[in-house]
């Protein structure tokens, strides 16, 4: 039987090869399932696992540091100890391998965007240990120790040194501050209207560009773009450091709209990978992108292929001369504890391997992502989790979760329980939310952004004033579109605050659906945008839209379980409980979402409808359309940073529709954000942007004179609009 005190005998002499391992079993996890942080689909416990991992990783290897440099030197005042005379010089080699796990996988960086701003604690840390690992190695390395084995010290010091300041460093280069300059902002304009008139520019191109492709005459211009550019540009966008794209790079990015949906759809994607790759990982991913301060640089080429060379060389050195070496003073436990961490950690950096082959030197080898997917492939097998990409966009419904609720009482009084911690709404939202595999509706929503942005450029937008208009509707262009503009209590709903009218349509679209004798929407994406932007409402409202209440969700869920108390009729359904209650309220959410749902079914296709008409599914018509442009708004108002953050935890779908605006040529936060007081009347700048296109050789000043001769041969010039020009004149000269 095993006393106190034998136990604490058994982990002094076994302390220091437990942490060492499970620092090991650490690492390797994270080299492998970390990649797949950016999939929505990965199991919440491999997700917090992850987390875990990330945080207890380097406190372990801080903490096998410390056993080690406090074990080494106890040992110093027992020099006859046979430990001392055994594995002293073994466990020393110990110490450079903590530092590479200290130092972390190229897999992950960060777990979180603020991690990466804690860059300049890591350094310190690294700074500390690297001191202590380097003092116990000095002072304690016997001289009468294996040559052989020394020198393999000294390589894994190299490489471990390397590796536990290359953590910090691409913190560092992740911090949001210095995310931004590594974006080669638009250079200003010398002349501040000649911005204004490169905007009308820019929007007369693009029409031109639509219309043309609608009618299947791309110009040369294009269809120059559309032969160079077989798929979107997929570096990370400067979408996620609120930079906007100078103009005439905005012309160059339509090309967008003359891809497959389903092409698109994967080239943003691809976007969305390398963009997490630089702000959570220690991959350095550039090519050849004007867009980027660092782009082809020699030293970083240079930097990363001896960086690789150290990681694949070093090891394997190690690894031979310790085999060559002579073990047999040391411990049979502790060469096994050696051979394990030198070849698991080496299988590790051989995962990290392919990474470091996306710089530009390397990119002409194209088995290293083969090799990498296989390796990643072969290793999520083992620990059960799918080997390709699931792509989730999470849905919310109200009726629904108040329907789960009542099917599920355990599961929701578990739920409820939930108050007394702080976490109530996180398990309601984890239990009784949806998600929806995105490759399934990802070439739906393309296609629905890519046919919205080209319906608008070709039938809405003229200039600039109508371009700013239909950037901020959220529904009203689509009223408008289909003669609504009598509908006062669709329209109302429309000038609510914004998060209200989230909440208003969603219920009225459900009702909609529910309501007896109403037609069926013929695609089920209403339903999937209504529910998605639900989910923003309920669970990340600052992406919604700044200022969005997240109280809304749970003040309708008490509204209609206070309208539902006593409702105890077993023939019906939750959804006709609902709205046998809305036909009887007064106020409330319910009341003003079932007036509106009301009056959406008065159009075609609504609950009266007949489906041979021509226009049965006019009210899925509007109802969709308005959706679209709710979607496109929040997108269009959501700060890069958020994008940016959220692609932590696998990316949100608001997210790649702001990427694909962009790409279509709507406007973007950053453009909003930048907006410039018009200073020409519509007319002067159309000649001007004409002006511009005839003559780009000319400088802004004579084209300004020209257009000044010209207002003053026209009597229906504005005295205003001429003193306008002549201040353009004066700036220009």
């Amino acid at each position: 039987m095993m006393t106190m005190t034998n136990v604490v005998d058994w982990w002094e002499e076994w302390q220091l090869r437990v942490l060492v391992l499970g620092s090991l079993a650490i690492q390797l996890y994270l080299a492998v399932i970390a990649p797949f942080r950016k999939l929505t689909g990965l199991n919440p416990l491999n997700r917090l696992l992850i987390w875990v991992s990330y945080l207890g990783g380097d406190a372990l290897a801080i903490y096998a540091l410390a056993t080690l440099f406090n074990r080494q030197k106890r040992l110093q005042h027992h020099a006859s100890s046979s430990v001392m005379n055994g594995s002293h010089d073994l466990e020393v080699l110990w110490a450079p391998i903590l530092l590479m796990h200290l130092g972390g996988r190229m897999t992950i960086s960060a777990y979180n965007m603020e991690d990466n701003e804690l860059w300049l604690r890591h350094v310190g840390v690294a700074i500390s240990q690297v001191t202590v690992t380097v003092y116990v190695f000095w002072t304690t390395w016997s001289p009468s120790a294996d040559k052989r084995l020394f020198i393999a010290a000294i390589m894994l010091f190299i490489l471990g040194i390397v590796r536990c300041f290359e953590k910090p460093l691409a913190l560092k280069r992740a911090s949001f501050n210095n995310l931004v300059t590594y974006f080669v902002p638009a250079l200003m304009d010398e002349i501040s209207t000649k911005k204004e008139v490169e905007l009308e520019k820019y929007i007369q191109d693009a029409k031109h560009f639509y219309v043309q492709r609608n009618n299947n005459q791309l110009d040369d211009f294009a269809q120059t773009l559309l032969e160079a550019d077989t798929k979107l540009h997929t570096a990370p966008n400067k979408l996620f450091v609120d930079y906007a794209y100078a103009y005439h790079d905005r012309h160059k990015m339509l090309i967008c709209i003359c891809l497959h949906p389903e092409s698109a759809f994967k080239a943003l994607r691809e976007g969305l990978s390398e963009t997490f790759d630089l702000v959570y990982t220690k991959i350095w991913r550039h090519g050849n992108d004007e867009n980027w301060a660092i782009s082809s640089n020699t030293f970083v080429d240079k930097l990363s292929m001896i960086l690789m060379g150290i990681t694949v060389i070093f090891p394997v050195a190690s690894i031979v001369l310790f085999q060559i070496s002579h073990k047999e003073a040391y411990r049979g436990i502790d060469i096994k504890v050696t051979y394990i961490l030198l070849y698991i950690t080496y299988f590790s950096d051989l995962i990290s391997v392919p990474a470091r082959l996306h710089i530009s030197s390397f990119q002409r080898w194209s088995w290293s992502r083969p090799l990498f997917l296989q390796v990643n492939a072969i290793a999520l097998y083992l620990v059960g989790l799918p080997s390709f990409p699931f792509v989730k966009v999470q849905q919310h419904s109200l009726i629904g979760v108040l329907d789960a609720k009542e099917k599920n009482s355990f599961v929701a009084s578990i739920a409820g329980c939930g108050k007394w911690c702080g976490c109530q709404d996180l398990l309601q939202r984890r239990w009784f939310g949806r998600s929806k595999d995105l490759y399934r509706q990802g070439k739906d929503i393309t296609s629905l952004i890519i046919t919205h942005a080209e319906d608008a450029w070709i039938n809405s937008i003229e200039d600039v004033e109508s371009y700013w208009n239909l950037c901020d509707s959220r529904g009203h262009w689509t009223l408008e579109r289909n003669g609504c503009q009598e509908m006062v209590i669709v329209w109302d709903s429309l000038e609510k605050p914004f998060d209200q009218s989230v909440l208003l349509w969603h219920l009225a679209t459900d009702l909609c659906i529910h309501c007896k004798g109403a037609s069926v929407d013929p695609e089920p994406t209403s339903l999937f945008i209504s529910n998605y932007m639900m989910y923003l409402l309920c669970a990340n409202t600052e992406m919604l839209l700044p200022g969005s209440r997240t109280s809304l969700f749970k003040d309708a869920c008490n509204q209609l379980n206070a309208i539902l108390k006593g409702e105890d009729d077993k023939h019906l359904t939750l959804t006709e409980k609902v709205i046998s209650k809305a036909l009887k309220s007064e106020k409330g959410y319910l009341h003003d979402a079932w007036v509106l749902a009301q009056e959406l079914m008065q159009l075609p296709g609504g609950a009266d409808a007949d489906a041979d008409d021509d226009e049965w599914n006019k009210m899925w018509k509007v109802i969709k359309g308005v959706w679209v442009e709710m979607l496109c708004f929040s997108a269009g108002r959501c700060r890069g940073y958020l994008h940016a953050k959220s692609l932590a935890y696998g990316g949100e779908l608001l997210t790649y529709v702001a990427l694909l605006m962009s790409n279509a040529g709507l406007e973007t936060f950053a453009d909003r954000q930048q907006r410039m007081k018009l200073r020409f009347s519509k007319e002067d700048r159309l000649k001007l942007a004409k002006r511009t296109q005839q003559e780009s050789g000319n400088q802004a000043a004579g084209m300004v004179v020209e257009i000044q001769r010209e207002n003053t041969a026209t009597p229906s010039t504005s005295t205003a609009t001429t003193q306008a020009v002549e201040v353009v004149v004066v700036e220009a000269v």
